[in-house]
């Protein structure tokens, strides 16, 4: 192996810092020292392939030359792009986690104000309602989808669908029985 296929590491790849406001550059973002910069662009397009990227797909989909491959392949080799590119899926990956959780929790406050406003509205119902107006079944009707609009606040619905009925039978019908 000779001069050309070896490149020069620094202890800490991430210390790097970006010229425009000092933050720290991962491997992934920024072009090794001695990289030179169609090798960078071709990582970049590489990286860019997602978790099914391969060398020979990426130069596919840009329609570079097949008889390209080996230098690809070398500067894959001595420019670590696996792993920089592994960084970069586990980043993408981190942030992805971050969006969705914000979007659930954005999701679940906006339940709890439509559920505030609901409530609202069913107080002032109440406080009109006549004793003498309400039936039976009725005055059942507003206890049970109380019940469930109390469980689905406080999550027991999901809680209580995880968990087995207690005290139920089950019964099932079995072939067997059918001309009986």
């Amino acid at each position: 192996m000779g001069e050309k296929d070896t490149v020069s590491t620094s202890a800490n790849m991430n210390s790097e810092l970006d010229s425009k406001g000092g933050e720290t550059l991962m491997s992934w973002e920024k072009k090794l020292e001695s990289e030179p910069p169609k090798a960078f662009k071709a990582f970049c397009l590489f990286r860019a392939m997602g978790y099914k990227r391969s060398i020979k797909a990426c130069m596919e989909m840009h329609g570079i030359e097949p008889k390209k491959y080996g230098s690809w392949a070398r500067y894959a080799r001595l420019y670590r792009w696996n792993e920089r590119a592994a960084e970069y899926d586990a980043y993408i990956a981190k942030e992805t986690e971050r969006e969705i959780l914000a979007e659930r929790v954005e999701r679940r406050k906006r339940q709890m104000e439509m559920l505030n406003g609901f409530d609202e509205l069913v107080q002032k119902r109440i406080k009109t309602l006549k004793p003498e107006d309400l039936n039976a079944d009725g005055a059942m009707d507003l206890l049970e989808r109380s019940a469930k609009l109390d469980s689905f606040i406080t999550g027991a619905d999901k809680e209580a669908a995880k968990q087995p009925v207690q005290g139920e039978l089950a019964i099932s019908f079995v072939d067997s029985f059918k001309d009986l």
